[in-house]
């Protein structure tokens, strides 16, 4: 099916900005200029900056124009995870492992009809308060199924996908994203009892991919984690300042 022309406008445009030929902050092209670069109309060039706007590559601001957006987009840095657990123990919880069949997981896993996914519900827990609810929906081809009746043996999941099938999930390419929010109020009643039912939530969505060209994907893992004991750095590979204390 052929693109409409404001698509492949916007397209070429969201190129441009991932090559870096406008800076984030950047005064972006006007209407008028749209119009001239790609011989379209003012209701296509409006439709451009529309999606380019709700896709966040840029910002309008009335009486001054419009801007490329500020937030970063496809940018490579360095990850850390912080750990904000200080000197509390930590330890996990496994609440449950059993296989699963919800339709919204089997088509984020793609996997065929046949194809099973095992479910596990885990507490991240720092001394004796609960901080983190993590489901790990994993591609059963991954791990051995006989040890669905032993918890235990889940307390590291991806520790047991290595033992199992000698990949390494540490190592494989994924995507997170990352939203602040309450969550269904079910959960933290069930988890959280001590917090209120519109507390906030770091909610991670994590899809694991496998490392070679298979239809299917390893892991789709949900996660909530109370905001004070989550904590992310990031370091721009353009060169590292070291922060001041």
């Amino acid at each position: 099916m052929t693109k409409p022309k404001y698509q492949e406008i916007a397209d070429v445009l969201i190129s441009e900005l991932d090559q870096g030929r406008l800076n984030q902050g950047d005064r972006f092209y006007s209407e008028a200029e749209l119009k001239s670069r790609f011989d379209v109309s003012s209701t296509t060039a409006v439709k451009v900056l529309n999606l380019l706007q709700t896709e966040n590559r840029v910002t309008r601001i009335k009486g001054r124009g419009t801007f490329v957006a500020k937030e970063s987009h496809r940018r490579v840095v360095y990850l850390t995870d912080l750990n904000m657990a200080k000197t509390e123990p930590e330890w996990t919880k496994v609440l449950s492992v059993a296989f699963g069949d919800d339709p919204v997981v089997r088509q984020n896993l793609r996997l065929a009809d046949k194809e099973a996914y095992v479910v596990i519900k885990r507490l991240r827990m720092i001394g004796d308060q609960a901080v983190q609810y993590t489901v790990n929906n994993i591609n059963a081809a991954y791990i051995n199924t006989d040890q669905i009746s032993h918890p235990e043996a889940f307390l590291s999941v991806y520790q047991r996908i290595r033992d199992d099938s000698r990949l390494d999930p540490y190592k494989l390419p994924y995507t997170q994203r990352n939203l602040a929010g309450t969550i269904d109020a079910a959960l933290v009643t069930a988890y959280f009892p001590e917090r209120p039912e519109q507390q906030t939530f770091i909610q991670q969505f994590r899809q694991t991919y496998l490392p070679f060209d298979a239809a299917s994907h390893l892991e789709y893992a949900i996660s909530y984690k109370l905001p004070e004991f989550w904590g992310l750095q990031t370091d721009s590979t353009y060169g590292f300042i070291e922060p001041e204390l």
